[in-house]
């Protein structure tokens, strides 16, 4: 949690006099909805990936492309999906 967040609360819970525990309940609030809501961008951010990665099947009338669903791609010759693959490791590393 932000601290700037943190502070606003304790500060805006002081100035209209209200007591500790209600301002402690916010305060614990707002962590596990913002922990909540970071996870689920995560998680969100993994599936779009996932779906880009896995899945796919090679053509048996071209073996240079492969299929998903209505979807077709040409596929990346081995040094390149090695590449793809590692990217792909870095921007779930970073989010």
């Amino acid at each position: 949690m932000p601290f700037r967040t943190a502070f606003l609360i304790v500060s805006a819970g002081v100035i209209l006099h209200i007591t500790v525990l209600p301002i402690c309940g916010v305060l614990i609030g707002y962590t596990a909805f913002a922990s909540l809501d970071k996870w689920l961008a995560h998680k969100r951010r993994e599936s779009v990936i996932d779906y880009e990665i896995h899945g796919w099947v090679v053509d048996p009338e071209d073996p240079e492309s492969e299929n998903k669903g209505n979807l077709s791609r040409v596929k990346l010759p081995g040094k390149e999906q090695i590449v793809v693959a590692r990217v792909a490791e870095l921007l779930r590393r970073i989010r």
